[in-house]
């Protein structure tokens, strides 16, 4: 349903062709948005796209580089042109295992710069013209591992964590300009991301089901229900939260094992 607040302007999802992305694209232009896609995967970005114009909404995908600035200068101005942009969520991100021992500095290096670089640079690109267009919202995507961990996730885990801590910081510096800054923790999310870790342990239908199970909720999440929350803390209705890291995890953060 559209919403008049978010009607006509231009959001931007980082790593809108799947996952995460790809449902927060989705429930922005059912809302009304001008969704501009940036990633590297073009087959996937035209697949949103096409996804989001049969159900009679906007979109606009660029092959964009988040960890390359040269990349994301390009894209705002493209982005510029399209919409007004108001409103960005940061949901690239790169999964990888391993220990201290494990984890090669080339891996450390690639998690770092995706995950957390990555998101550095698409707000530094996007956020003059969210200053421009008045104001707006971003909201970055962490992971309940960014407050918690599982063994053999260093790297990833680290980059997780400093996105929380980028928020805050991010959160308090731009909120008195109306830009108001948060970042959503989601817990295990049926994602092509979560399904290839899965496929690691044995089928991953079975897997993502015992996954389920320790969460209270009793299932994983769905992208859409991280999408609605990105919405929410996009909204005027979320104005007053200010560098918060959101938890949307069927309550698994809650529980002690």
């Amino acid at each position: 349903m559209k919403q008049d607040w978010i009607a006509g302007k231009g959001a931007i999802v980082t790593g809108g062709a799947s996952g995460i992305g790809r449902g927060i694209a989705l429930e922005a232009a059912k809302a009304g948005a001008k969704v501009i896609i940036a990633d590297l995967n073009e087959a996937m970005g035209q697949e949103t796209v096409q996804m989001i114009e049969e159900e009679g909404g906007q979109a606009l995908f660029i092959p964009t580089d988040v960890t390359d600035s040269r990349s994301l200068e390009t894209f705002a101005t493209q982005a510029a042109a399209y919409a007004p942009v108001c409103y960005l969520a940061n949901s690239v991100g790169l999964q990888t295992y391993g220990t201290v021992d494990t984890t090669s500095e080339a891996d450390w290096d690639r998690t770092i710069d995706v995950n957390l670089k990555g998101m550095f640079l698409a707000t530094k690109a996007i956020l003059p013209l969210i200053r421009k267009n008045g104001g707006g919202g971003i909201v970055h995507i962490s992971s309940i591992q960014g407050k918690r961990c599982q063994k053999n996730v260093l790297a990833y885990s680290t980059s997780k964590g400093a996105v929380i801590a980028m928020t805050r910081s991010m959160g308090i510096d731009h909120a008195a300009e109306g830009i108001y800054i948060n970042c959503i923790c989601p817990g295990s999310i049926d994602t092509p991301m979560l399904r290839y870790g899965a496929g690691e342990h044995g089928p991953a239908d079975e897997v993502i089901a015992e996954w389920g199970r320790n969460h209270p909720i009793g299932r994983v999440g769905q992208p859409e229900e991280v999408a609605r929350t990105t919405l929410f803390l996009w909204s005027p209705d979320s104005n007053f939260i200010v560098g918060q890291a959101l938890e949307v995890d069927g309550g698994l953060g809650s529980v002690i094992f």
